[in-house]
């Protein structure tokens, strides 16, 4: 019942996970994997991901491909273990451009909301410890 409630809740939704990007696929691959496994918990209108640099789509091409489509309530959310430049500078720097040029074509009815990285968390802590018990045998 619980995710019922909290889907209702969030429905007017779009989340973006951005990710650095890599030369190699599996960072790609990873944050795909991880797009999937949000979007089958079926919290938000959609998930989306985006890339800092190395790989497509950008975080402003997939805002944009939102806005198009009518979502107006659109989550950023960096996929980076810690804050850094990118968190910090270059992230906010682009999610700022983005609100200016839509400012200027007139929308500013939507909202970019930017969130923290995975930071230190006590899941975070169990899957160190599973990996642990995996490298070990």
């Amino acid at each position: 019942m619980e995710e019922i409630e909290e889907a209702e809740r969030y429905e007017d939704y779009a989340v973006v996970l951005i990710a650095h990007g890599s030369k190699l696929p599996y960072n790609k691959e990873v944050l795909k994997e991880l797009r999937e496994m949000m979007e089958r918990r079926g919290l938000f209108k959609t998930v989306r991901m985006a890339f800092m640099q190395l790989n497509k789509p950008s975080i402003d091409e997939v805002i944009r491909e939102l806005v198009s489509e009518g979502m107006k309530n659109i989550v950023a959310l960096p996929v980076f273990l810690a804050n850094g430049a990118h968190t910090t500078e270059d992230i906010p720097n682009i999610l700022r451009a983005v609100r200016k040029e839509l400012a200027e074509s007139g929308r500013k009815d939507v909202r970019i909301i930017y969130g923290e990285p995975i930071g230190a968390d006590e899941r975070i802590v169990d899957i160190l410890i599973d990996r642990i018990k995996d490298a070990i045998g």
